[in-house]
């Protein structure tokens, strides 16, 4: 794409995703003088761009053959997008159903490092939601999206999630240490869904129940988001969980 008569498009934003875009499994190693050359630019201005990719850690320099190549973080750009196509797909007939039939906002996630992904959200007609939409990323600590995912991996895998985790009080009711966190996953173990109850956002509790892949292993979370004041309907919360649980043990 030509953005030279576009005062809002970053040219060398453009080309540097270019340099970018030229590996591909066929074509996985160039050298310097191949990658100026078959995007047109001068040999110093590649070099600068390709020296910056090293240094952020995309890409890797062979110095005797004077060639590079991408490392694993450059597939952290886009690879949440692949892990998640399957599981939306799978999950939104369950993400309609039960917004049209219980009224409440509905998402799914998958984990990417200390992070959660929203992979989809389908509003209810409540006043009261956050600002999320697809590819959104969240904290797992004041999440339940992030916790039921995180509760059903191994003790040493939340515990190493729990170091990474910065804690950032973003409410009043907000986990804010690694203890009491590693011990609400352990609630969230035992009764099968996570709570977050005013962590994210004040008013609002949500509730989730981890997704599990043919293996066995945890790929996702899918949940719930209403304003507390529906809380207090009676049998609500507990038409929420048997439906959460229906759609953990059918997805």
């Amino acid at each position: 794409m030509d953005g030279s008569a576009d005062r809002e498009f970053v040219n060398s934003l453009a080309k540097g995703l270019a340099l970018l875009m030229c590996f591909t499994k066929e074509r996985p190693v160039w050298s310097l003088t191949e990658m100026a050359r078959a995007n047109k630019m001068n040999l110093p201005t590649t070099r600068r761009y390709l020296y910056t990719f090293t240094k952020l850690g995309f890409m890797v320099k062979d110095e005797t053959a004077k060639t590079f190549q991408l490392t694993s973080k450059a597939f952290q750009l886009g690879g949440w997008v692949f892990e998640s196509m399957g599981v939306r797909e799978r999950l939104m007939p369950y993400m309609k159903s039960t917004r049209n039939d219980l009224d409440v906002t509905t998402h799914c996630a998958i984990l990417e490092g200390t992070e959660i992904v929203a992979v989809e959200r389908i509003l209810s007609s409540d006043v009261v939601n956050i600002d999320l939409s697809a590819g959104s990323r969240l904290p797992i600590h004041a999440t339940s999206l992030g916790k039921a995912i995180v509760a059903f991996m191994d003790d040493g895998e939340q515990k190493k999630i729990a170091g990474l985790l910065e804690f950032k009080p973003l409410t009043p009711h907000t986990i804010t240490d690694p203890a009491s966190f590693l011990s609400d996953l352990q609630r969230t173990r035992t009764r099968g869904y996570a709570v977050a109850d005013q962590e994210l956002t004040i008013g609002l509790k949500t509730l989730a129940v981890p997704i599990f892949n043919k293996k066995g292993m945890v790929e996702a979370s899918f949940g719930v988001s209403f304003p507390l004041s529906r809380a207090q309907e009676q049998g609500f919360e507990d038409r929420l969980i048997q439906r959460l649980f229906d759609v953990k043990n059918t997805a």
